[in-house]
């Protein structure tokens, strides 16, 4: 578990994209903020931090303010995001929540749980403590011998399962029968067999299977009465033989294994179930001669029996003690999950209805208890199940059942005091206005928990919403600045956060500073506006200052033309600038595709798309003449005042009035025609074409 106190810094090991440092807690002025708000355009990389911090890999390494490696641990790190909804809410075939346990003051019946415990954990000590007893005593204290190889396992191992079956009384178990799994130690239960279950299945038939060893081994009883060189060639080649045979035979009775859980249970599926018994015996016999060939020693101390009569007595005491007091302790822990379901429901219902209250309003949407103890999802007109409320609806419910969720184990008013990293990734996405304000409310009171004194918990908002971002900074500062840092996600930078001010973020002037710079400057290497960004901006104008939302609404523009009637200039240039909105088409994909352009060549370039954003630019100025300059004013540390943007604005207006003209895409005919016949010739577009495109 990493220590979220001290976290400053994560680096992320991408793989494809290398190693990436994320400062999200740091502070310009040298402190290590509690909360972090992320700001990131659609595909650049914040669900990629949520996956990387969502499980724990070593690719995610968490640092201090003075770089220190915290470790690896994600054990504390929380995260919801969409995965999240999937699993509670949109692929959940239940009907209501699953409950959430908090503590209670059970002290005396956990002081009583612990007890139980405890003495289990020794009756096991004293269980182990035996059967190691018996296996040193069988090797003599040898424990090199005990690690020899044997197959894919240890001498030690065999011989400990051999003691194992005697000790609870499990051998020559020669019959099968798939209704008794317990005479074949388990093997057959389950996913798949494990490595201890194998042994103790094999080594059942250890001493069914001497007089078959007795009869081979012949007169080359023991070691030591090998006294010829011949005799001693010829055990050595035995022995080689015998290995050969018994890896040979194991590795075949694990395919058969295989073949059983392949088959799902369905025995017969794999034919003659005879088979897998003989060669189970078989196995047994292999690795029996194996060890009376090359550990004689071993063989006369086990070959009676390993265990005494005495030990096996021991063992059947203790082990009747552990299922006692194993069933007591069930059975305390269950009653105790019972009551603390019981008590639980009612602190859950309450603080998530108060939540639920907070974004939908009272009673629209909230929980009853049901009979499991869960929480039924219930609105004006009856129960629901989770799965179908609309997406918002889950989304809101789940974020609330999320944070519920931390509080397991514990209790509400100590649901921050744990040190733990949350992430929020995109918690207001598919959300209407109203509803987004209502979590935004949520977070906010939340935040003031978060950033208490009593708190260890980081917080970690990630968003793409340009309004949720600096509506969630403003609250968070509110309750305390110093705690907060924010940032903006890059996506293909060596920096992939930059430090921000969310108030400063303002899109729409982005993209009008471009169109203005283009109109307005001189200079050749003036950035190119994307025509689909321009479109955007003359929507957003039209919305702002005539109430219009189609982009060329024919009716209000001659009504608009009409009111410049005194202005012969201006009212001739709207007359003309009309037309242009319904024939430039760069924008409209369909009307593109239909004439022939498949690669979506821009229909305007050159002169003729900067005269249409000059148009654009000075239709904007004459509606509404301190729009565009005081939405520059962002840019105000350059040197230029607002009125130094207006006269530059009214110099290129008498520039345009005094020459007005229609601007078509069939200015730009001629060259669109010869880029797509070099395209289709293979040829490449023009230097000064690809620099225009690349400066959009």
């Amino acid at each position: 578990m990493v220590d979220a106190t001290k976290v400053s810094k994560i680096k992320i090991d991408t793989g494809y994209a290398g190693v990436k440092e994320y400062p999200v807690f740091s502070r310009p002025d040298g402190k290590t903020a509690q909360c972090a708000i992320i700001l990131g355009k659609n595909g650049s990389g914040k669900s990629t931090l949520a996956r990387a911090l969502s499980v724990d890999t070593k690719s995610t390494k968490f640092f201090d303010l003075d770089k220190n490696y915290l470790g690896s641990d994600c054990s504390n790190v929380h995260v919801f995001n969409e995965a999240y909804v999937i699993k509670n809410f949109r692929i959940s075939k239940n009907s209501s929540l699953e409950p959430v346990i908090l503590l209670g003051d059970h002290s005396e019946r956990m002081g009583k749980i612990d007890k139980l415990r405890e003495e289990i954990e020794s009756c096991k000590k004293e269980i182990s403590s035996l059967k190691k007893n018996i296996l040193d005593r069988v090797f003599c204290g040898n424990l090199s011998v005990q690690n020899d190889a044997v197959c894919d396992f240890t001498v030690g191992d065999y011989v400990n399962s051999c003691i194992e079956n005697e000790l609870e009384n499990y051998k020559n178990f020669n019959r099968f029968n798939p209704d008794d799994p317990e005479g074949y130690m388990n093997v057959f239960e389950g996913n798949r067999y494990d490595y201890n279950s194998y042994l103790r299945w094999v080594a059942q038939e250890y001493f069914s299977v001497w007089n078959a060893v007795e009869e081979e081994r012949g007169e080359i009883d023991e070691i030591h009465e090998i006294h010829e060189i011949e005799e001693i060639e010829e055990y050595v080649e035995y022995l080689k033989g015998i290995e050969s045979e018994m890896i040979s035979c194991n590795q075949e009775l694990n395919r058969l294994l295989d073949a059983i859980y392949s088959a799902s249970g369905n025995y017969e599926a794999i034919g003659n179930m005879e088979l897998l018994q003989n060669k189970r015996w078989e196995t047994a016999r292999l690795i029996s001669c194996f060890i009376y060939s090359k550990y004689p020693d071993l063989h006369n101390e086990s070959q009676h029996g390993i265990t005494t009569e005495k030990e096996c007595q021991e063992f059947q005491s203790l082990y009747q003690k552990k299922l006692s007091l194993e069933i007591r302790y069930k059975n305390e822990h269950e009653g105790l999950i019972i009551d603390q379901k019981k008590e639980s429901i009612d602190s859950v219902i309450q603080y998530m209805n108060q939540w639920l209250s907070l974004v939908f309003g009272k009673n629209s949407i909230y929980l009853e208890a049901d009979q499991d103890f869960g929480y039924k999802v219930m609105r004006d007109d009856g129960e629901i199940p989770p799965s179908r409320l609309s997406v918002g609806e889950q989304n809101i419910l789940s974020l609330c059942y999320f944070f519920v969720n931390l509080c397991g184990g514990g209790k509400f008013d100590r649901l921050f005091a744990k040190n733990q990293i949350v992430i929020l990734d995109d918690p207001v996405s598919s959300f209407d206005d109203s509803n987004k304000y209502g979590v935004t409310s949520l977070l906010g009171y939340l935040c003031q928990s978060v950033l208490d004194k009593a708190s260890k918990t980081k917080l970690i908002i990630m968003t793409h919403d340009l309004s949720f971002a600096p509506n969630m900074s403003k609250m968070i500062k509110a309750i305390d600045d110093s705690k907060l840092s924010c940032w903006e996600l890059q996506k293909d930078s060596s920096d992939v956060l930059i430090k921000s001010k969310f108030e400063d973020i303002d899109r729409y002037a982005d993209m009008l500073r471009i169109m203005y710079d283009f109109a307005v400057s001189s200079q050749k290497n003036a950035v190119v506006p994307a025509p689909n960004d321009v479109r955007r901006v003359w929507e957003a104008f039209l919305s702002f200052e005539l109430g219009e939302t189609s982009i060329a609404e024919m009716g209000a523009m001659k009504k608009l033309s009409e009111s410049f009637s005194k202005d012969k200039q201006i009212e001739r240039f709207i007359k003309i600038f009309i037309p242009q909105l319904f024939i430039n088409s760069d924008s409209h994909s369909k009307s593109q595709i239909m004439n022939g352009n498949m690669y979506l060549t821009p229909t305007l370039v050159g002169k003729p798309y900067e005269d249409f954003v000059k148009n654009i630019v000075c239709c904007m100025h004459i509606i509404a003449p301190r729009h565009i300059a005081w939405r520059m004013k962002k840019y105000k540390g350059e040197g230029k005042s607002i009125l130094k943007f207006v006269k530059e604005l009214d110099n290129l207006l008498k520039d345009v009035l005094d020459s007005p003209k229609i601007v078509t895409a069939m200015d730009s005919l001629g060259e669109i025609e010869r880029l797509h016949r070099m395209r289709h010739r293979g040829g490449r577009v023009p230097l000064n074409i690809r620099r225009q495109a690349a400066k959009r």
